[in-house]
């Protein structure tokens, strides 16, 4: 209702309504301006999807816009384009239709008819963000250009950016119907690739066939043969310089390439390392976004040259933001080298190869300031000739600046969104992305305490998010091994999406978590590994998971990892093999009487579970009395689609606990132990009575965590208690040490030499050894 008054009281005295009255006054011809249009929308009327007039999605991909008009003008300039383009302001409309950086307008129209208040754009881009922006025109005359700057033509409605809600307007075009699959890819090397189009529909199911049917056209009676006309074959906007084959740009089909309704095609001299879009096309459809079957993306193949070594240079200036929101700061104090340039020119370079190694110098600072988008496999990691000295590099994720009282971050993006004209289906192939030997931080992060106590708002910050509009990924492998990590407060990894995504391998090697989370009054946020999966049974990115040899110590930020309660009967193809050993979880998340250390209520059959030679411990100092010490195991529900059995392999065995005050039934976890025959892994013990052996191939016992009688956590580790206590109201300190996991490391008496929990071997090997 806030939102609606005050949209309200600056449309009352600028805008004339549709209905309007034979005594309504004008005003216009007496201002220096026009009044400003503005389209109608939920925020303006109130009257959501009961409004006739106001502004929709119509047919999947059809813009139906509507706006208020303005007394005296002469016609209304409208302009669109895609989300991100435009999206940070006036200054990057300006560049956008200007062509900076190759980007350009979806569209662009002058309605001539002062008394229009709609317009249908047809044809737009399925599942793509658009903003549209509309000014009123006090001249206008087609013969000449004068008219785009007559000082009364009104400002630009459509311009504001980021919280600015009043000033600019989205919408978001619908899913594509389901579309054949009738191109692949064969034998791609470095300058060559085999491109076959199959056009026979046989093959699909009754219900997929009349999809088709209903929306493409066939070459023979029974309709199974469709009809394609032509290929393209061209390079990316990734690396738009690369070389293309001239033959292939437009090649016009002839009916002799198909055998038995296949054709091959090869495609040389193109350019190692580089990308290229192929589509398949009806010429006899008339909207291209309809006249293309499913749109393929492929990388040639190139050698990785030698590891490059990024020079420490400091950067004294950062800027952020652009045009009239653009900020310029003074970082010199943290003596730190900006690195946003470096990343962003390697995914569009082709004479880097795929999979290229980057050093940083260990003992310097790096740091990003946007949030650098990652679609070209990579890794960053310290010069391991200075690890082995000891010297690690720094990299800021932000937190240097703020902006009012809110601290400025970024995160890393997996993949990118679509270019303007470009597929946002198109999976993008990446192969592997490794961070290692990093410590990772946001110095100036804010959580909810910082927000309780006034001092700004907890960041919404990840080490690695996604676009909600972004293309599909398709990743080899994507890994941190041994890097620390503080200042995340919303979560770690976050997958989301419309599109199809996969990571074949994900892991998680010898790292550390500490300053992090505590997002909200629960510590709730995005959770470590945020599998949501929503709408898209055939993704997975659990498909092989490694978390091992980590620690994680009181960041509470939701779940290690989650599926965001998605009920899916998963597709046939999609199994989960989630391996976490050999970890150390202090404290992994008090806050939450509902965030369990893993909630994942829908697993697909054929999934299998390892989890083993683990740590949880719960501690605190018998002082710290209103620190929650809440904890929940795992929430395992129901167990549908994959391979169909109904079944899962849980492979649990020697997990630890220290022997503190807050165990029940001798378990670190107030719910959902793995024993429980409720709500988790040994939910299915006696349905699988007579296949013990092999769905639960440790034994039924080891699904217990076992506990040291002997040791509490003060026992076992030099000090493994929060160092601030809680008091009445949140604080920023709450989950905060100064020292980081120093305190983690376990004491050499013989007590513990001795003691059950060490000769298990369970935990993170790091901190067995006695030094810090």
């Amino acid at each position: 209702m806030k939102k609606l008054f005050i949209y309200s009281m600056m449309l009352m005295a600028t805008l004339s309504i549709f209905s309007c009255k034979d005594d309504d006054i004008s005003e216009s011809a007496n201002r220096d301006k026009l009044f400003r249009p503005a389209f109608r929308t939920d925020n303006n009327t109130g009257k959501g999807s009961t409004d006739p007039y106001n502004c929709a999605i119509t047919d999947l991909n059809t813009a139906h816009l509507y706006w208020y008009t303005v007394d005296d003008a002469v016609a209304y300039e409208i302009k669109w384009a895609i989300q991100n383009y435009v999206a940070n302001g006036e200054q990057a409309w300006i560049d956008t239709e200007a062509g900076v950086d190759g980007k350009e307008l979806a569209g662009h129209v002058v309605v001539t008819d002062p008394k229009q208040f709609d317009l249908v754009i047809k044809n737009l881009s399925y599942q793509t963000d658009y903003r549209f922006a509309i000014r009123a025109l006090h001249s206008y005359d087609a013969n000449n250009d004068s008219w785009k700057t007559d000082p009364k033509n009104s400002d630009w409605y459509g311009y504001g950016h980021g919280t600015e809600w009043a000033d600019y307007f989205g919408m978001q075009t619908g899913v594509r119907y389901d579309v054949p699959f009738v191109i692949q890819t064969l034998n791609i090397t470095k300058t060559s690739m085999v491109v076959r189009l199959d056009r026979n529909i046989s093959k699909y199911s009754d219900d997929k066939k009349k999809i088709f049917r209903d929306h493409f056209n066939f070459v023979d009676a029974d309709q199974n043969v469709l009809k394609i006309d032509y290929l393209t074959f061209t390079a990316s906007k990734s690396t738009p310089n690369a070389t293309t084959n001239p033959t292939y740009l437009h090649f016009d089909i002839p009916e002799s390439a198909w055998v038995n309704d296949v054709a091959e095609f090869t495609i040389d001299g193109l350019s190692e390392n580089s990308v290229y879009n192929i589509d398949a096309w009806d010429s006899s459809i008339e909207a291209k976004v309809d006249a293309c079957y499913n749109s393929v993306m492929k990388s040639t193949k190139g050698t990785p040259g030698a590891p490059i070594l990024i020079k420490h240079v400091p950067t004294a200036k950062d800027t952020i933001g652009t045009g009239e929101n653009m900020n310029i700061y003074d970082i010199s104090s943290y003596n730190s080298m900006k690195l946003d340039d470096i990343i962003s020119n390697y995914n569009s370079d082709v004479t880097v190869a795929e999979n290229q190694v980057f050093y940083l110098e260990g003992g310097k600072t790096y740091h990003f300031t946007d949030n650098p988008n990652i679609y070209k496999g990579m890794t960053l990691r310290t010069n391991p000739e200075d690890v082995a000295q000891g010297k690690r590099a720094k990299v800021y994720l932000g937190g240097m600046t703020k902006t009012g009282a809110n601290v400025n971050t970024c995160n890393f993006m997996l993949g990118r969104q679509p270019n303007a004209g470009e597929n946002s289906t198109i999976t993008l192939d990446i192969d592997s992305i490794r961070f290692m030997d990093l410590d990772f931080d946001v110095p100036m992060a804010t959580n909810y305490g910082h927000a309780q106590e006034g001092n700004g708002k907890a960041v919404g910050n990840y080490f690695m998010n996604m676009y909600s509009n972004g293309m599909g990924i398709n990743v080899t492998l994507l890994e941190w091994n041994n890097c620390t990590f503080q200042g995340l407060i919303r979560g770690f990894f976050r997958i989301q999406g419309s599109n199809d995504f996969y990571i074949h391998n994900l892991k998680m090697i010898d790292c550390s978590h500490y300053n992090s989370g505590f997002y909200d009054n629960n510590g709730g946020g995005y959770n470590y590994i945020h599998a949501d999966h929503n709408g898209k049974p055939k993704s997975n990115i659990l498909e092989n998971v490694e978390i091992s040899g980590n620690v994680f110590y009181d960041s509470p930020k939701g779940s290690l990892i989650t599926d965001s309660n998605r009920n899916l009967k998963w597709d046939a193809s999609v199994r989960w093999n989630l391996n976490i050993h050999h970890n150390t979880f202090v404290n992994f998340m008090t806050r939450s009487t509902k965030a369990a250390w893993m909630n994942t209520r829908y697993i697909p059959g054929g999934s299998e579970a390892s989890i083993h030679d683990n740590i949880w411990i719960n501690t605190k100092d018998a002082d710290d009395v209103n620190r929650a010490m809440n904890a929940l195991g795992w929430d395992a529900r129901n167990i549908q689609g994959g391979d169909g059995s109904g079944k899962v392999v849980f492979n649990i065995y020697n997990n630890w606990t220290t022997n503190d005050p807050y165990l029940k039934g001798g378990q670190p976890f107030n719910n959902n132990a793995f024993n429980a025959t409720s709500n988790s892994p040994g939910k299915w013990q006696k349905t699988w009575k007579d296949e013990l052996d092999t769905y639960y191939p440790a034994g039924l016992d080891e699904l217990k965590v076992h506990c040291d009688p002997e040791l509490k956590a003060t026992d076992l580790m030099v000090s493994p208690n929060p160092q601030h206590f809680v008091g009445a109201k949140p604080s920023h300190l709450d989950h905060h040490t100064d020292k980081g996991i120093d305190g983690l490391y376990y004491q050499q008496t013989e007590k513990v030499l001795n003691s059950a929990i060490y000769k298990s071997g369970a935990g993170a090997p790091r901190l067995r050894n006695g030094k810090k």
